[in-house]
């Protein structure tokens, strides 16, 4: 029963009572009978008249008209006050629970985003633990709400968001009204929204990753990989991993589009003029299936190498790089890489004259083994790739990190790109902030010498842009100028990055080593915000796996707060 309809009906029973009540005798004579006087008929002789006060006849009139209303009026103001008691009660035990709803919903979403394969009867003493414990003081209403009282329900919505909804019943009395008691149910809904997260990983493959080394970083980044992607085939979770295998440069070959090299690649780039003679002899251009790259499965380009260019990464590829990376070196130092040989100048000059020599390439070890990995959420295909990984030879890490930045940028998208028509998807901005790009880096920062050799140059033969000692190669300067453009533009389309070092030493202490020197510094540009860089006391890979391992940890808890929860309802 509604609480104005009980209100009504005490209201009709006090009325019917005070209808049928037996009035006392005084009363009915005060109201009438007649007055003896000389004028009226009726007086009994001898009886002395006394004119009537018109406002004393009024009022005993009305002595006994006053009385029934009296009653009305206070059992009215106290069925009301009744009814304004109860009403606030259930209102206020309605509004705790609510309260205990609302909380209940997010907990459970907030448990979805942790663990998105949990069932609804493993999250349901969940909900029902956060419900009773945020009943307030009211104890009457705790005991009122039992397991059974609090029911869990899942549903997809429109846009393939997840949404949980907590339900809670209770019966609602009213003694003072003298009505039964009724059921109220109380319930909340939370919206479970998981940005669209793109994750470019990028692992060195230098000479100083022995198999040891290989094997290390495979068990990690397996383990990372399987964190964000295994068992989870939930829509609203949207996660892709790239993985940019690493040494003097990256390798870009795909097996499904062997035509990228001349979709990318410039013409002058796919036949530099200091192969002029290597190409009369009938090889066609650096494409060309003898030549021990493509037999290797290797290509490895570059374009905007002069500072401040940034690699160009996030402008669209077709026809823009001008440099195609192969090496020129002998046999012997590199016996297990196929070779060609011809006569001809030396192409150390970038010049189509010279003295001419039998002149050698061979497999480019500066070019890994394993290519890049477009973004992909296949958990196989990832583990595939890392099991490609091989030693390699030097080491640049700004050309990774500006190929990284290749495998997020949206211009890389369609055919013309990395051949998906959805990804990478488009940078964020001040209006959309719905997708995530982050960057998670490794390296061992033990070495001496990096990003200095010739693959950064922007042609063969030429100087390395902002080099100040005129040898040929780039000086450290010019590197750490490098390292910092780059990270700008990283912070100006809003990229997230994670890096993450291996050396001995107190992991908090910068300084002590050529590359904080270099690169440590413009390093913490790109770190800046939600990023991180942090260091294992190592010397390898392997001798600081642990660390690591709980470095990407932290990192994978970071990115799973890049989903949130929402209340709808």
């Amino acid at each position: 029963m509604k609480h104005h309809a009980l209100f009504r009906h005490w209201l009709q029973r006090l009325m019917a009572a005070a209808g049928n009540r037996a009035w006392p005798t005084a009363m009915v004579a005060t109201t009438g009978l007649a007055h003896e006087g000389p004028n009226n008929p009726q007086a009994s002789p001898g009886t002395t008249h006394h004119p009537r006060n018109p406002f004393s006849g009024f009022m005993r009139k009305q002595d006994g008209g006053i009385a029934p209303f009296m009653v009305l009026a206070l059992g009215g103001a106290l069925l009301s006050t009744a009814y304004s008691l109860e009403t606030s009660r259930m209102t206020n035990d309605a509004a705790q629970v609510k309260r205990a709803t609302d909380v209940a919903a997010m907990a459970v979403g907030k448990a979805h985003l942790m663990d998105g394969e949990r069932s609804l009867e493993a999250l349901a003493p969940l909900a029902y633990n956060y419900v009773k414990n945020n009943l307030g003081m009211d104890s009457s209403l705790a005991e009122r709400i039992a397991q059974d009282n609090v029911s869990l329900s899942r549903e997809t919505d429109e846009e393939g968001h997840t949404r949980y909804t907590v339900m809670a019943s209770f019966q609602a009395e009213a003694p003072m009204l003298g009505a039964a008691s009724e059921e109220i149910q109380v319930s909340s809904t939370s919206e479970v929204v998981a940005k669209s997260t793109e994750i470019a990983i990028v692992l060195p493959n230098s000479l100083t990753e022995g198999d040891a080394e290989l094997a290390a970083l495979r068990r990690l980044f397996k383990g990372f990989a399987n964190r964000l992607l295994e068992g989870d085939e939930s829509d609203e979770r949207r996660i892709w991993i790239s993985l940019i295998p690493f040494s003097q440069t990256v390798n870009v070959y795909d097996t499904e589009d062997p035509n990228r090299i001349r979709r990318w690649a410039t013409s002058t780039a796919i036949r530099p003029v200091e192969l002029t003679t290597l190409f009369r002899t009938g090889i066609r251009d650096l494409s060309d299936r003898r030549m021990p790259d493509p037999m290797t499965e290797r290509l490895c380009l570059n374009r905007g190498l002069r500072l401040g260019e940034n690699y160009f990464w996030d402008q669209p590829p077709a026809g823009q790089f001008t440099r195609v990376y192969y090496r020129h070196d002998l046999p012997e130092n590199h016996p297990s890489e196929p070779s060609i040989s011809w006569t001809g100048p030396n192409p150390t000059f970038g010049q189509a004259s010279g003295t001419n020599d039998i002149r050698y390439i061979i497999g480019d070890v500066g070019c890994p083994r394993a290519p890049l990995l477009p973004l992909t959420n296949d958990l196989e295909k990832i583990e595939e790739r890392l099991d490609e990984m091989r030693t390699g030879f030097n080491t640049n890490y700004a050309i990774a990190m500006g190929w990284a930045a290749h495998a997020l940028s949206p211009n890389m998208r369609g055919s013309n790109g990395w051949g998906d028509s959805e990804l990478p998807l488009d940078f964020a901005t001040e209006d959309n902030t719905d997708n995530v790009k982050i960057m998670v880096m490794l390296a061992n920062t033990t070495g001496n010498w990096f990003d200095t050799d010739a693959y950064n140059s922007a042609q063969v033969g030429s100087a390395i842009d902002g080099q100040s000692t005129g040898t040929g190669q780039g000086d450290t300067e010019a590197a750490s100028r490098r390292f910092q453009s780059l990270c700008n533009s990283f912070q100006q389309r809003k990229l997230k990055f994670h890096f993450i070092g291996v050396r001995p030493g107190d992991p908090s202490e910068f300084g002590r080593v050529l590359f904080d020197s270099v690169a440590g510094t413009p390093l913490r540009i790109c770190a800046q915000g939600t990023g991180s860089m942090t260091f294992a006391n190592a010397t390898s890979f392997r001798e600081g796996e642990d660390q690591i391992d709980s470095l990407l940890t932290d990192i994978t808890d970071k990115i799973k707060h890049e989903y949130y929860v929402r209340l709808v309802e």
